[in-house]
């Protein structure tokens, strides 16, 4: 008798209930890391995948625009 047995497993995934999806939006801490690759990250609720790069590149547009934010004259 001869047995299968299957190799492939689920990914390991590590939650982190405070981040929002940067595809998505979602806050509801449904972003997770993959444990295989830590610069994976996924997201449960619209269930695309994203990695480290995409998070840096969205931080330095936002870093952008707060740079030009704090040096903006205040209007009385």
């Amino acid at each position: 008798m001869n047995a299968t047995i299957s190799t492939s497993k689920k990914p390991v995934r590590r939650g982190f209930s405070s981040l929002p999806c940067i595809l998505c939006g979602n806050t509801d801490g449904n972003v997770t890391v993959s444990l295989d690759d830590v610069s994976q990250f996924h997201c449960n609720e619209c269930g695309d995948d994203f990695d480290a790069d995409a998070v840096r590149q969205q931080i330095a547009q936002w870093q952008a625009v707060l740079a030009w934010i704090d040096a903006a004259p205040t209007v009385s």
